[in-house]
């Protein structure tokens, strides 16, 4: 939803601009927005040398300012309001997905790059429940529960069980 957001606002931007074909660019910029990290360059690169041939640097550099707005309002500020930290991936771990299923499988290995990792996660660490360590290796600890943690209840003794000999 927020991917087909940003392509919509950024077409209507460049074609109110007079930017030659605002909405390939918008699909790009729809597209590149499933690639962490690096997907906001290559959506803004293809449409700024484009502006640069029709108005020169100014145009590129009021292209570069929309693009990066957009992207900054939509999914720094407003996207996490919505999603917040539901896939449950750091950032070290996110980029390190992205470049090892970009290595492996290309573009689309770059665009399918987190919901590749969290298929694997969900394969080889939430289904058993001895890898629960590697949840925070994986996710941040704000994201971990505290039962993922292992920890029943912070900075409260354990819970003691009937028949217990060391309950008084």
């Amino acid at each position: 939803m927020f991917g087909l957001l940003v392509g919509a606002v950024d077409a209507v931007a460049l074609a109110l601009l007079g930017v030659p074909l605002a909405l390939l660019w918008g699909l790009l910029a729809f597209i590149t927005n499933y690639i962490p990290y690096v997907g906001f360059w290559l959506g803004v690169l293809p449409p700024a040398l484009l502006a640069l041939l029709v108005g020169g640097w100014q145009l590129v550099l009021v292209v570069y300012l929309i693009y990066s707005v957009v992207n900054f309002l939509l999914t720094s500020l407003v996207q996490p309001r919505y999603i917040g930290n539901a896939v449950g991936l750091s950032i070290s771990v996110t980029f390190l997905g992205l470049a090892f299923w970009g290595w492996m499988l290309g573009p689309l290995g770059a665009v399918l790059a987190v919901p590749l990792t969290l298929l694997v996660k969900v394969l080889l660490v939430d289904c058993d429940p001895r890898a629960s360590w590697a949840q925070a290796l994986l996710g941040s600890v704000a994201q971990l529960g505290v039962a993922q943690l292992g920890v029943a209840q912070l900075g409260a003794p354990p819970a003691r069980e009937e028949g217990d000999p060391s309950t008084g």
